[in-house]
């Protein structure tokens, strides 16, 4: 088990951990948690903090297909009882970025984040389901996470919650935040469950700093490229990085531009063989550059 001496005279860490302890013990499931994993320093450190509140967990790594090797392999060395999850259509065929683009007909965009829905969002359900999501990585995050969510609750569970005095905000997504983590917001939890996932962010509330302090006190080692100057770890071309880091991601993992390109040109052909409209996209390289605001 991990020590928290180093974080005993550090006054607001100190509490910080304790209350995340604290979180995951009153929330805890009888059949365990399903702790979302994707080897970054935000999961680490969820993965350990359960380590240390001595809770039942079972871990798992959504296999994307675009995510950098360096941090597939770091999961295999560091972390192997985490479960490798393989995304699979109603036909058992296993789905990856490449398969996915031609059967959406598009690459994934901002405003069609079509990847993250089906490589990502789909494990977990019916379970209790530990993050590493905080609120100070986004102005979102902020307005719509909270100690625990319940994403897609009903108007059904919103009457359960408002007949026992359970204190929640409704997400523009239609989902509800229960604001507070005592006995109270546990008595929530049991009602949230039936609409398939919740989801306890037990470090909610943490800085960044905060996460690297308690990764570093405690000899922990991370992913490489943290060293390299990323600061956060995702997809390789991910949209959400803008054209300019989709670039930097090309130039530092070159072979991921070709396989984009092959699951263009897959898509290209789907168009035509449906009469779609093509427009400028006559070539992947068209697509690619289109993708990165290269074309109007």
């Amino acid at each position: 088990m991990l020590g928290q001496t180093k974080f005993a005279t550090d006054g607001e860490i100190c509490d910080k951990v304790e209350i995340a302890i604290k979180r995951l013990k009153a929330f805890e499931p009888s059949e365990g948690y399903y702790l979302a994993f994707s080897g970054g320093k935000d999961s680490q450190c969820v993965y350990h903090l359960a380590k240390m509140a001595g809770v039942k967990f079972d871990a798992h790594y959504n296999v994307t297909s675009v995510d950098p090797p360096e941090l597939v392999q770091f999961i295999k060395k560091n972390y192997p009882d985490v479960i490798f999850d393989y995304p699979r259509n109603n036909k058992g065929k296993v789905i990856t970025m490449w398969n996915l683009i031609p059967v959406e007909r598009m690459p994934p965009t901002r405003l069609a984040r079509y990847c993250c829905e089906t490589l990502k969002e789909t494990s977990g359900k019916g379970r209790y389901t530990v993050t590493g999501v905080r609120q100070a990585e986004s102005a979102n995050r902020k307005r719509n996470q909270g100690v625990v969510t319940v994403p897609n609750a009903d108007e059904k569970l919103q009457e359960e919650l408002e007949n026992i005095g359970a204190n929640f905000t409704q997400t523009p997504r239609g989902g509800v935040v229960l604001n507070y983590d005592d006995s109270t917001g546990r008595r929530m939890s049991e009602h949230c469950i039936r609409t398939g996932k919740v989801l306890v962010n037990p470090i909610i509330d943490w800085e960044e700093d905060d996460v690297w302090e308690f990764l570093n006190s405690n000899g922990i080692e991370h992913c490489c490229l943290y060293d390299e100057g990323l600061t956060r770890l995702g997809c390789i071309g991910c949209p959400m990085k803008n054209a300019k880091g989709q670039k930097k991601d090309f130039e530092r993992w070159k072979k991921y531009e070709g396989f984009y390109l092959k699951a263009f040109q897959r898509m290209i052909d789907v168009r035509k063989q449906r009469g779609l409209k093509i427009d400028k996209w006559e070539t992947p390289e068209d697509v690619m550059k289109w993708w990165l605001g290269e074309l109007d």
